[in-house]
């Protein structure tokens, strides 16, 4: 059976090839996982490591503790211990003229084993006066080797009612320039100060920031007592090694990474699901053309359990080819973005080849035989159902339909399943609105279990729904096409069977992905509803208490391409006292406040009185409130709440602000930004502007508000949407190949009926635009399908999900997703049309006649 079996996949080579791509696609998704998940845990493993340089042991302590210097020479003086080097950093704003920016100092390593940072040209900082300042800090500054740099200190004092923060710079050299790596501290960059330099920082922060040290340990060095030394002068503290300590940090870091593998292997499983539906509907076609050959087989003496063993075989031999080539496909794409990431990312200590573990080999290779050995045993069962004598007739052998018995149960089943699948989703919807507060967990588990109850169920009784749908699409194509359309409509519906295996592939993978764009699209409609409300003010610029923002920097400010509105304020920390209790506020006089409708989303129809406004943190509702001034007056205003003003600020007009004598010391402007702007973009051209505009040794104003959070929030759902519409747009590619690969197996079975439609008349483009048009109708069906479960799935989901109170949440179509699936639909249809019609209309009618 061996030599039969390899003869038959030869012949069939063209027909197989299409199910090993979908196999390759599967196993080559959980290759790519695999490496994915395995680069993550050892870039995190080698950032921990980079992040202490090569210590021989850790002195680790408690968040909330520090070491103080000390303890650290106490540390140095233990027997065994040749080096210590203290883990922590000071934060400097580091100015160069108009421009700053911010850096963590760590002091110079003593031995160059316990580097934190490397050096990149330049040498080490020493003494008071010198540092080595990142590569991108010195970009930015535009200074090199040589230069002198500012160092700003900014100090705030101890008075209550705010005072002026005193800011001073001090020159110092630039001795070196550092890597910009950080470990696991990616973010802000890294820099070298002394020891010294570092020690007289930490005495005017007051703050000692020490969170640990590394050590090196003599060749004789006994760990046990040097542990138990250490732990004596500082009880919290504990002593591992390097490697432990680089393993826990990586550990803490990835922890998630596992679950991640997990929810990714989950869309991975989709997509294999749709493999095995593309693999029983070819193996099924393929046995019924087999159906004269394996019972001339069974005729000379082969058994049935033989025929079932050469399908077995056969599809035991695709599986282990086609997951080989998936294997190295998912390795050579992690390859090729891991040395895409090398090249943009100096900074990161990514490998230089992907990590492959046998993990990584064992699973995608079990899976994708698996699933082929599992779809292909309907087909093997099939292959032995008919008589030898009866199947030796010359007539055409159709596709066996299954006993009715059997399809009659499925779809009784796929029907129950799916009408309790509705009502269990129906009924979690009502449970959340009647109970929103503890009924919010099981809620969504009886929604999920209802949502995967209806899948399963329609994919069971899809029978009866993808051909009733495709008789319907194809009258309306047959109606308005010519005969070629009407051609193209009677076949996609003559094998129902066939016909709703390759639909229900394409459901599934299309149903996933417009329910998560779905849900995505009615996550950003009720955030950027929320953000409206809450925080309702696009850019704020708030100059720090005791300075105003100059005319200059106003002017600088309006002239940002991307502003359309502002409001200049006036203020200063207030005490105000309502009846949930005394709280500081800043207190902004506004000229009038029919200002704040043009920069505040929320606010409409204010009118001119002495009302002071106040968002939720200072009042429950509208009262009158009690302002302190400061200087020992106590006025009382009566306050109206106005939605979406930053935290703890109140709102007065110039009439109520000279009521309560309140003394202005800083100012602030309130910007509105254009529709096509991009908040993040006009943040730092705004920070660039304050920098140049503000003189040397005079705070810089802050920059923040709403819509930067909005923005971010946005980019945030719609990376997760790429990322998951991409994970399972392989579910639906692979239904697309099983498309065409009912396209080809159909022409072959109709080898002699095409040939007597071309005999006929039936010309060459009309018999291709029939296999088109069949091709297109099967993806529209699945597509459609799809797309109407999809929708209903994600409402639902984001129903349950984002639903506050009780509150009804909107159905949100993503109407250009759904775009993208229909015309994708379309477009596979035609494409998967392409080789089937290169085949059909190339052998002569005379040729085919007589097969």
């Amino acid at each position: 059976m061996w030599a039969l079996t390899t003869a038959q996949m030869r012949k069939s080579i063209g027909r197989l090839l299409a199910v090993g791509i979908a196999i390759a696609l599967g196993t080559g998704f959980v290759t790519a996982t695999f490496v994915t998940t395995s680069t993550i845990e050892e870039t995190a493993l080698a950032a921990a490591s980079a992040e202490l340089g090569d210590p021989d042991a850790v002195v680790q302590i408690p968040r909330e503790e520090s070491l103080e210097t000390g303890q650290l020479d106490a540390i140095a003086a233990i027997n065994g211990v040749s080096t210590v080097q203290p883990l922590g950093f000071v934060a400097r704003e580091v100015r160069v003229g108009g421009v700053s920016t911010q850096v963590l100092f760590t002091p110079v390593p003593p031995d160059p084993r316990l580097g934190q940072v490397s050096l990149v040209e330049g040498t080490e900082p020493t003494g008071t006066n010198e540092v080595a300042i990142p590569v991108s800090a010195a970009e930015r500054l535009g200074v090199g080797i040589g230069d002198d740099v500012e160092i700003v200190v900014t100090s705030w004092t101890d008075d209550p009612t705010g005072g002026a923060p005193e800011s001073t710079g001090v020159s110092m050299q630039v001795s070196g320039l550092a890597s910009d790596g950080s470990g696991l501290g990616f973010g802000t960059p890294f820099a070298l100060a002394s020891l010294d330099l570092m020690n007289e920082w930490q005495a005017e922060d007051d703050w000692y920031t020490w969170e640990g040290a590394t050590l090196l340990l003599t060749d004789d060095a006994d760990r046990a007592a040097i542990t138990e030394a250490v732990t004596a002068m500082v009880p919290s503290a504990e002593v591992v090694s390097g490697e432990e300590y680089a393993e826990n940090a990586a550990a803490s870091f990835t922890g998630g990474v596992l679950v991640f593998r997990g929810l990714i292997l989950a869309f991975a499983a989709v997509a294999l699901a749709v493999a095995g539906i593309v693999i029983a509907n070819t193996f099924t076609v393929l046995v019924a053309q087999r159906t004269t050959t394996l019972a001339l087989l069974r005729c000379v003496g082969a058994t049935a359990a033989q025929v079932r063993r050469s399908v077995r075989l056969e599809a035991l031999l695709l599986g282990l080819i086609a997951s080989a080539a998936g294997i190295a496909l998912g390795l050579g794409l992690g390859q090729a973005t891991l040395s895409i990431l090398r090249a943009v990312n100096d900074g990161v200590p990514l490998p230089a080849v992907v990590p492959v573990s046998g993990w990584t080999i064992a699973v995608p290779l079990v899976a994708g035989v698996l699933v082929t050995v599992i779809s292909a045993s309907g087909a093997a069962r099939l292959a032995t159902r008919v008589a030898p004598l009866a199947a030796l007739r010359p007539v055409d052998a159709p596709m066996a339909e299954g006993r009715t018995g059997r399809v009659s149960a499925r779809v009784v089943v796929g029907w129950i399943l799916a009408i309790g699948g509705i009502a269990a989703m129906a009924g979690a919807l009502v449970w959340s609105r009647t109970d929103p507060a503890g009924s919010f967990e099981l809620a969504l588990l009886l929604g999920v279990v209802g949502g995967l109850a209806t899948l399963v169920g329609v994919v069971l009784a899809a029978i009866t729904i993808v051909p009733l749908a495709v008789r319907v699409l194809g009258r309306a194509v047959g109606a308005a096409g010519g005969p070629a359309q009407r051609l193209a409509a009677t076949n996609s519906a003559r094998n129902p069977r066939r016909t709703t295996s390759t639909a229900t592939a394409l459901i599934v993978g299309v149903s996933l992905v417009t329910m998560m764009a779905t849900g995505a699209a009615t996550a950003r409609s009720q955030l950027t509803t929320m953000l409206d409300e809450e925080i309702a003010v696009d850019i704020t610029v708030t100059s720090p208490t005791g300075t105003f923002l100059s005319q200059e920097t106003y002017d600088a400010i309006m002239a940002v391409d991307g502003v359309a509105a502002s409001m200049v304020l006036e203020g200063t920390q207030a005490q105000v006292t309502s009846s949930t209790g005394t709280v500081s506020v800043a207190a902004w006089r506004v000229g009038d406040l029919r200002d704040v409708e043009a920069v505040v989303r929320t606010a409409t129809g204010w009118t001119r009185d002495h009302a002071a406004y106040a968002d939720g943190w200072i009042v429950s509702g509208d009262e009158t409130v009690t302002i302190n001034d400061g200087a020992g007056g106590q006025y009382g205003l009566p306050t109206r709440l106005l939605p979406g003003l930053p935290d703890f600020t109140m709102l007065l007009e110039s009439e109520a602000w000279e009521y309560s004598t309140l003394e202005a010391d800083t100012s602030a402007v309130w910007l509105a930004l254009t529709p096509d702007a991009d908040p993040r973009a006009v943040s730092v051209a705004i920070e660039d502007v304050i920098s140049q505009t503000t003189p040397s040794g005079t705070p810089v104003a802050t920059v923040a508000g709403g819509a930067v959070q909005r923005a971010g929030y946005a980019q945030i759902i719609d990376t997760l949407l790429i990322v998951v519409v991409g994970l399972l747009g392989v579910a639906v590619v692979i239904a697309l190949i099983g498309v065409a690969n009912t396209l080809a197996l159909s022409v072959v079975e109709r080898r002699r009926e095409n040939a007597l439609l071309r005999a006929l008349g039936l010309t060459r483009r009309q018999l291709r635009a029939s296999l088109a048009t069949e091709g297109v109708l099967l993806a529209l069906v699945g597509a459609l399908v799809g797309i109407i479960l999809g929708l209903a799935f994600g409402w639902v989901g984001s129903s349950l999900l984002l639903g506050v109170a009780g509150d009804a949440v909107p159905l949100v179509v993503p109407w250009e997703t759904i775009g993208i699936v229909i015309v994708v639909a379309i477009v596979s249809g035609v494409l998967a049309s392409v080789l089937p019609a290169r085949g059909a209309v190339k052998v002569p009618p005379v040729v085919a006649l007589a097969s």
